[in-house]
């Protein structure tokens, strides 16, 4: 193995302060939200807004979800779905989070502040 000149180490330094600020640039995390939006089947989207502590009931297809907003995140606090999966997802807070209940029908979308992304493609 040959040693390491002085133009590589240029190079591999170049590399990793390209990747650092690269990282810092597109993947720092998204501003707090300003509201969640749910769907449900057969009902007009709602809006909530989380500066406000509530707790809503949310018709979908199985029965009713208990949606919970408390200290500018919200969250499913029940669902009557198998899984739970919705449930599990906890709190959600940032801008493009996203909990669903596919079984049940209700999606909440965390929105209003700047976006974070989940992916970057080419």
């Amino acid at each position: 193995m040959k040693p390491l000149r002085p133009a590589d180490l240029v190079v591999i330094v170049a590399a990793g302060l390209l990747v650092g600020a690269s990282w810092a640039a597109l993947w720092s995390g998204g501003g707090a939200a300003e509201y969640a939006e749910i769907s449900a089947p057969d009902a007009a989207p709602q809006r909530l807004a989380l500066a406000a502590d509530t707790v809503v009931e949310i018709t979908g297809r199985l029965g009713a979800s208990i949606i919970e907003v408390r200290g500018g995140r919200v969250r499913f606090n029940d669902s009557p779905c198998v899984g739970r999966q919705c449930v599990h997802a906890g709190w959600l807070s940032r801008s493009g989070q996203v909990a669903a209940c596919l079984p049940n029908g209700v999606v909440v979308e965390v929105a209003g502040g700047r976006r974070e992304f989940d992916a970057v493609s080419f």
